[in-house]
C-alpha cells in the first residue's frame, strides 16, 4: 500500500491565496486540500502543522554553484552534494548552471554534468542551464570562449546533454541566433535573453524566434545616454518589460537590481517575474575567494554578491530562501507573490508547471514548511518524503 500523509492545521500558499487546509498526500501527490478536520481513514499518518506555513518548494533557474560545489567542475558528485544540502534552504528543484566553456571541453563538460544529475537525490536537479556561449556581452565570463551561434552549435549541446538542457541563455543579436534558438525550442529548451547588446525595439522580433525569459534582468543590460531632448531614452530593460508574456529573472539581492527596482517588478502581473539567485561556489557559506576560471579570482560574501578583485559583479552568494525573504522585504510581496515568484513561475519557465511550482491537487508533493514569523525552512518535503527537517523541529505525530 502507498504512504498517505495528512499535514493538518496549516496556512497553506496556493497561487490564489493563503488558506487554512489540510494537506492529504498519497505517495508522492498532493491528493488534496481539505477543510480542517476532514477524517481521514487509520492508515493515515497525520502530521500536526499548526502555527506553520505550508509553501511551495523553491525552485531555481540559475546557481553556478552552492556550498563548496561550483558545477563548471562537472565533477562527479557535486550535484549530488548539492542536491542534498539544498532542502536546508527550502529548494526541491535546481537547473545546475555552467558559464561560457572552452570550446573544446564544452561537449564534455555537458557529458559530465548531464550524468552527475542522474546521481542526485534530494532537491530535484531538473536539467541543465548553460549561461552562454553565445553572448555579446560576457560580463564576468571568460570572453576566450564566447561562440557564434547557429544550428549546429545548438544540436551538439543538445546531444552532449543527453536530453537535460533544460535552459541556455544568448545574446540574440547575434548572427546565426535565430537557427540556433528555433532548435533549442524544437527539442523543449528554455531560451533566455541575457549578456546582449538587443536593440530595444528588436525585442519583440527575437521572441518571436521563442525567447521565453530573461536572465538576470538588469544586469550586464546597457544603459543608454540622454539624448538631451528631454524625451526618455527606449532602453532593453524597457523593451523587455513591454513584452506582455516574457518572464523575467532577477537576482533579489539588492545588488545586482536595486530594491527600487524590484519594487517595479512586483508590480506587474505575478507569472512575468521569477527568482533566480545566480549563485556561485561558497553560497551559504563564509565568504572566500576562488578562481571562476583560470587566472580569474573573484571573492563571495555571505548573502550578497560575488566581486572580482576589481570589484567586478560575478553572480552572487544568496541562496533561493534568503533570495524569496528578499523580495518580500524589499519589493513588498506577498507570501503568494513570492510563491509565483519563486516555484511557479520558474516551474513554467522550463514547462514543468503540471507537475512542479505550486500546491495543488494533481502535483508533486514538493514543499516547505516554513515558521510563520521570520520564513526560515523548517522542513522540506520531496516527493511525500522529507529531505531536511530543523533540529528544534518537533517530530510527526
Amino acid at each position: 500500500m502507498g504512504v498517505k500523509q495528512k499535514w493538518a492545521g496549516a496556512l497553506v500558499v496556493t497561487p490564489t491565496g493563503v488558506v487554512l487546509r489540510d494537506l492529504l498526500i498519497e505517495d508522492d501527490r498532493i491528493v488534496d486540500l481539505a477543510l480542517p478536520g476532514t477524517p481521514v481513514g487509520e492508515d493515515w499518518k497525520v502530521l500536526d502543522c499548526r502555527g506553520r506555513l505550508i509553501f511551495p518548494g523553491l525552485i531555481d533557474l540559475l546557481q553556478h554553484g552552492f556550498d563548496v560545489n561550483l558545477y563548471s567542475d562537472a565533477t562527479p558528485e557535486g550535484v549530488a552534494d548539492s542536491a542534498a544540502k539544498l532542502p536546508a534552504r527550502g529548494v526541491t528543484g535546481f537547473l545546475p548552471s555552467i558559464g561560457c566553456q572552452p570550446p573544446r571541453a564544452f561537449a564534455d563538460v555537458l557529458t559530465r554534468l548531464s550524468a552527475a544529475c542522474g546521481r542526485a537525490q534530494g532537491a530535484r536537479a531538473i536539467g541543465i542551464h548553460s549561461e552562454g556561449p553565445c553572448f555579446n556581452s560576457p560580463g564576468a565570463h571568460n570572453p576566450q570562449n564566447l561562440q557564434l551561434p547557429s544550428s549546429e552549435l545548438a544540436a551538439l549541446m543538445l546531444d552532449n546533454a543527453h536530453g537535460r538542457l533544460a535552459a541556455v541563455t544568448i545574446a540574440p543579436e547575434l548572427p546565426g541566433a535565430e537557427a540556433f534558438i528555433r532548435t533549442m525550442k524544437d527539442n523543449g529548451a528554455s531560451v533566455h535573453l541575457g549578456h546582449s547588446r538587443a536593440a530595444p525595439d528588436d525585442v519583440s522580433r527575437y521572441v518571436g524566434w521563442g525567447i521565453d525569459a530573461v536572465t538576470h534582468m538588469y544586469d550586464v543590460m546597457q544603459t543608454l545616454p540622454p539624448d538631451d531632448s528631454g524625451v526618455h531614452v527606449f532602453s532593453l530593460p524597457d523593451a523587455l518589460l513591454a513584452e506582455r508574456h516574457l518572464a523575467l529573472g532577477v537576482v533579489a539581492d539588492g545588488i545586482h537590481a536595486h530594491p527600487k527596482l524590484l519594487r517595479i517588478l512586483a508590480q506587474l502581473p505575478v507569472d512575468r517575474v521569477f527568482l533566480e539567485t545566480d549563485s556561485m561556489k561558497y553560497a551559504g557559506l563564509p565568504g572566500t575567494e576562488f578562481e571562476f576560471y583560470p587566472g580569474y579570482f573573484v571573492t563571495s560574501a555571505p548573502g550578497k554578491a560575488v566581486r572580482d578583485r576589481n570589484g567586478g559583479l560575478c553572480g552572487s552568494s544568496l541562496t533561493p530562501d534568503e533570495g524569496m525573504r528578499n523580495y518580500m522585504a524589499m519589493a513588498g510581496a506577498d507570501l503568494v507573490q513570492a510563491a509565483h515568484a519563486g516555484s511557479l513561475v520558474p516551474a513554467r519557465v522550463i514547462g514543468r508547471q503540471r507537475d512542479m511550482g505550486s500546491i495543488e491537487k494533481g502535483k508533486l508533493a514538493d514543499f516547505a514548511v516554513l515558521d510563520p514569523l521570520d520564513l526560515s525552512v523548517v522542513e522540506t518535503i520531496i516527493g511525500g518524503q522529507s529531505f531536511y527537517r530543523r533540529a528544534d523541529a518537533p517530530a510527526a505525530a
